[in-house]
C-alpha cells in the first residue's frame, strides 16, 4: 500500500492487513533498526499486521544514522516541532483500510519520546513505549490511548524514572490499559516484550 506522507519509511506489506504497527526508531538509528522487531510481533499475534517504520529526518551529528532532534544540548524547540510533523502523517494513516484504532505505535528511546508525545493526542489503538522518556511539555490530555512501558532497571542511558513518571501520570488520569514493564537490563528493548505484546493483544484490540 503506497502513503501520501512526508516521511521515508521501510515497511513489510500485507494486502490483507486489518491492523498496523508503526515504528519509531532511537537517536542514531534508522527506519530499518525495529522493523525485526515488528516483524517477530506480527508472527506471534493472531492479528495481521502491516509493519511501518518511519525514518527521522534529521541526519545524527556523528554522520551516521538519524535523528528526530538535537540531543546535547537538547533542541526541545525541534522536538516539538517534529512532533507536530510526526501527527500529520500519523493522521494520514487514518484510513478506512485500516484505522489509528487499529494501530499500534511504538518507539524505542527518543522514537518513545515521539511517540509519547504525538500518540496522545490521538486515538491509537495502543502505544508501546521502549526505554522513553517525557518531553518538558507533554501531559497525557483528553484521548489517553492504551499504554505499555518497558523499562531496564540498569538504564544508565535514560533513567527508569523516565517511565515512571509518565506511567504515574497516565495511570491517575486514564481508565485504560496503562502498564509498566520493568526488567532486568539497560538501555535495550526487552526480549519478553514480544510475547507480552503477543499474549495480549487479543484484549486490546
Amino acid at each position: 500500500m503506497k502513503y501520501d506522507i512526508d516521511h521515508e519509511f521501510v515497511s513489510i506489506s500485507s494486502q490483507t492487513a486489518t491492523h498496523r504497527i508503526i515504528l519509531i526508531h532511537g537517536w542514531g538509528a534508522d527506519a530499518d533498526d525495529l522493523l525485526t522487531l515488528g516483524q517477530e510481533i506480527k508472527e506471534k499475534t493472531h492479528l495481521d499486521f502491516e509493519v511501518i517504520s518511519l525514518r527521522a529526518p534529521g541526519l545524527h551529528p556523528s554522520g551516521h544514522g538519524r535523528q528526530w532532534y538535537g540531543l546535547y544540548p537538547h533542541d526541545w524547540k525541534g522536538a516539538e516541532v517534529e512532533v507536530n510533523k510526526l501527527l500529520v502523517t500519523l493522521k494520514k494513516f487514518d484510513t478506512e483500510q485500516i484505522s489509528l484504532r487499529k494501530t499500534v505505535l511504538l518507539g524505542f528511546s527518543q522514537g518513545a519520546a515521539m511517540a509519547i508525545d504525538a500518540g496522545f493526542k490521538l486515538n491509537l489503538g495502543l502505544i508501546v513505549s521502549c526505554s522513553g522518556y517525557p518531553h518538558p511539555t507533554w501531559f497525557p490530555g483528553e484521548k489517553c490511548p492504551p499504554l505499555i512501558l518497558s523499562h531496564g532497571l540498569f538504564d544508565d542511558v535514560v533513567p527508569i524514572d523516565a517511565s515512571r513518571i509518565i506511567y504515574e501520570k497516565v495511570n491517575s488520569k486514564s481508565s485504560k490499559l496503562c502498564k509498566l514493564l520493568e526488567f532486568d537490563g539497560f538501555h535495550q528493548i526487552d526480549s519478553n516484550l514480544i510475547n507480552f505484546l503477543s499474549s495480549n493483544m487479543s484484549n486490546i484490540f
